[in-house]
């Protein structure tokens, strides 16, 4: 589905702000929501120097995004059937991202890139690791994590940056 800025989609109806992470083993989608975000976030959000990074602990696998002036987010992902496409030309997997407010769906801003072809190829083989050893507990492992590192402690500590 295309999303177009401006317009608001009920699948972005939450009661609560988070990201979401897709992907189909080519490319990612982010979606982060956030009440209500002012002029100043969108702008920062649409035009700024994006940053991602890789965090794996207990079986998770955690993506991190930064947009510069804001803070640092981490989207736990687990993958039990995707088969990922090895990154083997000179870029990364595409990867679009959304600012969505939680409260009336409405789609705020939209960016599209990609991840570094380094990035890309660190998820390909956590992705293939956990799909061969799908963990257990998911749940109990997310909070277990989220309890011991912040995302800028787990950014860090993590595998590398990329923009």
């Amino acid at each position: 589905m295309e999303y177009l800025t401006g317009n608001n989609y009920n699948e972005f109806i939450n009661l609560r702000e988070g990201q979401r992470l897709s992907f189909d083993g080519k490319k990612a989608v982010i979606t982060i929501l956030r009440k209500n975000p002012d002029v100043e976030t969108v702008k920062i959000f649409e035009n700024n120097e994006i940053f991602f990074q890789i965090f794996i602990r207990e079986e998770i696998i955690f993506l991190l995004i930064k947009i510069d002036g804001l803070k640092w987010v981490d989207i736990p992902f687990v993958s039990k059937s995707i088969t990922p496409v090895f990154p083997n030309d000179a870029k990364g997997y595409d990867c679009e991202i959304m600012l969505a407010n939680p409260i009336n769906g409405k789609l705020c801003a939209k960016r599209i890139t990609c991840f570094s072809l380094g990035l890309s190829k660190a998820l390909f083989w956590a992705i293939y690791k956990q799909v061969k050893n799908p963990p257990k507990n998911i749940e109990s492992k997310i909070n277990k994590v989220h309890a011991c590192f912040s995302s800028d402690e787990m950014a860090r500590l993590s595998l590398g940056k990329s923009n």
